[in-house]
This record gives structure tokens, C-alpha cells and sequence, in this order.
């Protein structure tokens, strides 16, 4: 088999690699490309990675298939087909399909990260994505308090995205952080890892400062919310072994951000270099719109991406900061229900797990003296119907992710998207062997190929205008 175990894993590193490409050393990798940002290379390396991993996989005689539920087949079924009616009838049917091209490519990405957790297995992968959370982290903390350092010396006053390097934009960071947070606390539950717990946590308390230091109210809001559910799910064993390491976390990560940036820049800068920000930056006036011009296009919407040129928009954003309203402007209501409904079904659903993990993980413990609880507390409980306590991770950064993306543009970001599709595939359960005939993997590898040649081409079309408001590419609004 081509794509044995130790090629599935370099499959796998890859992913994490183009997350640094992206990010840390983004300002080489756009220069040796030819690109004059690092928002437009983190695209290009998620399409990149997507066309090149779907051809080494088309070599294998089978794979294993994530197994999805009738439901979730009928509803991504329904979104497409009704995206691809709109597509048609929009102002530019281009760029609304290479919308759906891109969902095509996210879709092949959510596939490919299931073949890779099928090779390797669940718990192993788990591992990795805890490396690369907490090795992610701990290079942008030192980067955060080098910078923080150098602003210091230069008596240069920071502002909310100065310290963070490698993003356009800290929010394109702060929405990764919802997502790398909850995986740092895969150290609760893996026993392999619970000797980095400590790591893990100061890792944690960083990232919790540099939630405080962007202003980043959603993720915050997130955070907590997200937190507050899954806290509300849990038995008793598993709520303390939860929440006692989080508040430590945060605690120590807010005492930090009381003093590395409340309390010493009024020394430095004779003012705060933090203030609180109590308006909506627009978003509602977007969601006002939004609900005020719906109607006229109610069922199918004006199409996907159609909101990087909605005439009149309160704000030249090419998209509204909000997933599901994102959706109802550009497929219509009838996708807005479908989503909604489906990602609240799968979420309570997920949360219902709990009951039988907490029933399983008492009599786990009740069998055994009191002197291995604390040790077996660590342990992942692996049940006949696939639950297990790394469950509680997977859903605390889900869940941190769907709040999120009700006031951030989550789902139009491309490390952000990738991220997620990974957390998607990592809640699969069931996967089947299936045995691919050549004529169809020739024309599925031929789709991804031209699919992501256009996205890449589409870079310098002349019908995008030369602001920076990202939708696609950072030059995300299209000429109307």
C-alpha cells in the first residue's frame, strides 16, 4: 500500500506545516513567491496541499471512507445543489462558483484528514494535533513577548495587531485560538501527554493573554460560553478535572495581561495601550442589512460570495461576521434552516455522549482503589460505542468555534477553515474500506486539480478590487 502508516503521518506533518508557512515565516514564503502579502499564501498553500494530497491518495487501491450519517449526507447534498442554482442566477456566476470550489476543496480536505485518522488511528493523531497546538503556541508566545520587548525598548506604543506577526490581521489569529486552546487540553485525557499538563497550561495562559491584549471580545465570549456548556454536561468526576486547570490557566493568563499590559505601559507610555471597546464595529448594521434585503431574494439568496459585492452594505466587508447569516444572504433561508437546524442537532447530540461518558467513567473508576483515580482521570475511556473523555475536547473547541463564527468571519479564512475541517473529520466514528475504480479517481483527482487551478488563477482577475477586505483573497471585494 502506497500510503502506509509512516506516509500517512508526513501527510500529516504537512498539514501542520503549512500552518508555519503560513504564519511564522510567511514574510519569506511571499516574497519567494511573488506575493505581496501572507493572507493570499496561506490560500494558496490550503489548495496547494488539498490538490497535492488527493493525488498521492488517488494512488491507493482503496481507502477508508468516513462513514457520515443520512442526515449529514442530505443536508451538504442540499446546500450544493441549491448553492449551484444560485451560483447561476447571480450578478457573477464566476465568482460564485469558485465559492462552492472552494467548499468542494474544504470537503476533499475534511476527507483526506479522515483517511490519514483511519491510517494512524484516533488517539495517535489526537497526539500530533497536540504537538502542533502547543509548538504553534509556545513559537507565538516567544514572538508575542519579543515584540512586546522591542516596543518596550523603542518606546513604540503597541496597538491590538502589532504584536502578533505572521497574520494580516490578529483576528485571522484569534480565530485559530478557539480552536488551539481546547486542543491544549488534550493533556487532560491522554496519558501519554499528561506529563506535559504543566506546558500545556502556561502554553494556554499565554494564548488567554494575547486573547485579552487583541481585544478579542468574540473569542472571549467563545471561550467562556463554550467552556460554561460543556462544563454543564459533564458528571461530577469529569467537571473537576475539566474546569480546575482552565481557571488556573486563566488566571494566571489575566494576571500576566494586568501587568504586562495594563499596569507597566502606564510607566512606558504614560497611557494605556488597552481600552475597551463597547461597540459592534458594524457587524450589526451588517446583520440589519442583511435582514432588510433577504427578502428580496428569500429563497435562494444572491448567491455565494455575493455579500463581496451586496450594493449599499454599511461597510465595505466582504463578508458579515456571521456564519449563518452569511448563508442566508448568499444560498437563502431554505440552506440558512438546514444549517442551523443541522449544527444545532449534531452539537446536542455530541453534548448527549456525555451522559454515557460519565456513566462509563464511574464505573471505570468505582473498579479501581482509590490511590489510580487521579491517574485514571487522565485516561481515555474507550467504549463499545466509540466515546471516550478526548470527546470532551472535541467538543469544547466545536463549540468554541460555532459561537465564534456568529461574530467573525471563521468560515472565509483559510487556516481557519482547514483547522476546522481537521476538528470535523476528528468527531468521525465510522469508516469503511472502499475500493475506488480507476475511471472515478482519475475524474475526482481531474475536479480537484482544475477546481484549485482556478481558485489560484483567480488571484489577479481584474474584477477584484485592489481593497484589503478578505473574502477569498485578501482582495476579497469583487467591482459590481
Amino acid at each position: 500500500m502506497i500510503l502506509s502508516h509512516a506516509f500517512s503521518r508526513i501527510i500529516l506533518f504537512l498539514f501542520f506545516a503549512i500552518f508555519f508557512m503560513g504564519s511564522l515565516l510567511s514574510g519569506y514564503l511571499s516574497g519567494f513567491a511573488g506575493l505581496g502579502n501572507s493572507y493570499d499564501l496561506k490560500r494558496i498553500l490550503v489548495i496547494v496541499f488539498v490538490m497535492v494530497a488527493m493525488v498521492l491518495l488517488s494512488y491507493r487501491k482503496s481507502v477508508p471512507i468516513a462513514i457520515l450519517s443520512p442526515y449529514t449526507c442530505w443536508v451538504v447534498s442540499v446546500i450544493f445543489i441549491l448553492g449551484f442554482i444560485s451560483a447561476l442566477n447571480s450578478k457573477h456566476p464566476f465568482w460564485s462558483l469558485l465559492e462552492l470550489a472552494n467548499f468542494l476543496l474544504l470537503l476533499c480536505l475534511f476527507y483526506i484528514v479522515g483517511v490519514l485518522i483511519a491510517d494512524i488511528g484516533k488517539t495517535v493523531v489526537l497526539q500530533y494535533f497536540f504537538w502542533f497546538a502547543l509548538f504553534f503556541s509556545v513559537c507565538i508566545s516567544v514572538k508575542f513577548f519579543l515584540l512586546l520587548l522591542f516596543h518596550a525598548l523603542d518606546a513604540n506604543r503597541p496597538d491590538v495587531h502589532s504584536l502578533v506577526a505572521g497574520f494580516m490581521n490578529v483576528r485571522f489569529f484569534n480565530q485559530l485560538q478557539v480552536m488551539l486552546l481546547p486542543l491544549l487540553c488534550l493533556s487532560f485525557y491522554i496519558e501519554q501527554l499528561k506529563k506535559y499538563k504543566r506546558a500545556a497550561m502556561l502554553a494556554f495562559s499565554v494564548l488567554w493573554l494575547i486573547l485579552l491584549q487583541s481585544e478579542a471580545r468574540g473569542a472571549l465570549l467563545a471561550m467562556v460560553v463554550a467552556a460554561f456548556v460543556v462544563y454543564s454536561f459533564l458528571s461530577a468526576d469529569l467537571r473537576k478535572a475539566f474546569i480546575r486547570p482552565i481557571m488556573k490557566a486563566v488566571t494566571l493568563g489575566t494576571l500576566l495581561w494586568l501587568v504586562l499590559i495594563i499596569i507597566i505601559p502606564l510607566f512606558l507610555f504614560d497611557s494605556q495601550i488597552w481600552q475597551l471597546r463597547t461597540n459592534s464595529s458594524g457587524r450589526i448594521d451588517m446583520w440589519i442589512y442583511i435582514l432588510q434585503t433577504i427578502p428580496e431574494h428569500v429563497w435562494l439568496g444572491y448567491g455565494p460570495m455575493s455579500f463581496a459585492w451586496a450594493e449599499a452594505r454599511p461597510l465595505p466587508s466582504a463578508h458579515p461576521h456571521n456564519a449563518l447569516l452569511q448563508f442566508l444572504y448568499e444560498f437563502g433561508v431554505v440552506v440558512f434552516i438546514l444549517l442551523a437546524s443541522w449544527s444545532l442537532i449534531k452539537l446536542r447530540a455530541i453534548l448527549k455522549r456525555f451522559k454515557l461518558l460519565g456513566a462509563k467513567s464511574s464505573e471505570h473508576l468505582a473498579a479501581k482503589p482509590q490511590s489510580c483515580i487521579n491517574k485514571s482521570l487522565g485516561k481515555s475511556f474507550d467504549t463499545d460505542s466509540g466515546i471516550d473523555t478526548t470527546d470532551i475536547v472535541l467538543v469544547f473547541a466545536l463549540c468554541a468555534v460555532w459561537v465564534y463564527a456568529m461574530f467573525d468571519g471563521v468560515i472565509v479564512m483559510p487556516l481557519s477553515q482547514a483547522l476546522l475541517m481537521a476538528l470535523l473529520a476528528l468527531n468521525c466514528r465510522q469508516y469503511q474500506p472502499r475500493a475506488i475504480a480507476l475511471p472515478l479517481k482519475v475524474a475526482l483527482v481531474a475536479i480537484v486539480i482544475i477546481c484549485g487551478a482556478l481558485l489560484i488563477t483567480s488571484l489577479g482577475d481584474a474584477a477584484l478590487n485592489q481593497q484589503l477586505y478578505p473574502r477569498l483573497w485578501l482582495t476579497g471585494i469583487i467591482n459590481g
